[in-house]
């Protein structure tokens, strides 16, 4: 495959971006294979709220179908590792393919590598469907816990904890443009 093509443009969500940066930046002594393609990708995307990210942009949570080297056409929910609740119909963020898919728009091509020393790939992105938003409710999210004690919003929590954590760690070393986008 010519690697010396145009990238596609990558358009995150600020919330993916802000964890996948976070777990890149604790990653990075650990030299983790894929983290060189991670930090790639991540530097030159376009960030965006995820209220006004376009429906036809891969992100987690969303369905989206692909074909890989134009084989059969797939379908999985991108999900960040800790999200993974059923194998097989989920696909981590953090792998090859995951990080490929990630910030494409519909019809986008990217070529990627699952490592280093490995064939060329190429993953075209056919659909992109329904995608939860920060603080909409997931799938049995209302399911009660065990212990009595209630954690409705621990993961929006979480999340917004490590948005302010990580402002404070890094609030101009490593400057970003945001870019609010429109749903088309």
């Amino acid at each position: 495959m010519n690697t010396n093509i145009d990238l596609p443009q990558v358009t995150i969500a600020t919330h993916d971006y802000n964890r996948l940066m976070s777990v890149a930046a604790m990653d990075r002594h650990e030299r983790k294979p894929h983290r060189q393609f991670l930090m790639s990708e991540l530097r030159r995307a376009t960030l965006c709220h995820p209220d006004a990210l376009p429906d036809d942009v891969v992100s987690t949570n969303a369905n989206v179908t692909y074909r890989i080297d134009g084989g059969r056409p797939t379908a999985h929910v991108l999900v960040h590792p800790q999200d993974l609740l059923w194998l097989g119909a989920e696909l981590s963020v953090l792998t090859p393919l995951g990080i490929a898919l990630l910030g494409l728009r519909v019809g986008d091509c990217m070529p990627f590598r699952t490592d280093r020393s490995g064939p060329w790939h190429e993953v075209v992105v056919e659909d992109v469907q329904f995608r939860l938003l920060p603080g909409e409710v997931e799938p049995g999210g209302n399911a009660p816990d065990p212990s009595g004690e209630r954690h409705d919003n621990a993961w929006d929590d979480l999340d917004r904890r490590l948005d302010n954590a990580l402002m404070e760690t890094f609030p101009a070393s490593d400057p970003v443009s945001v870019i609010v986008c429109g749903r088309s």
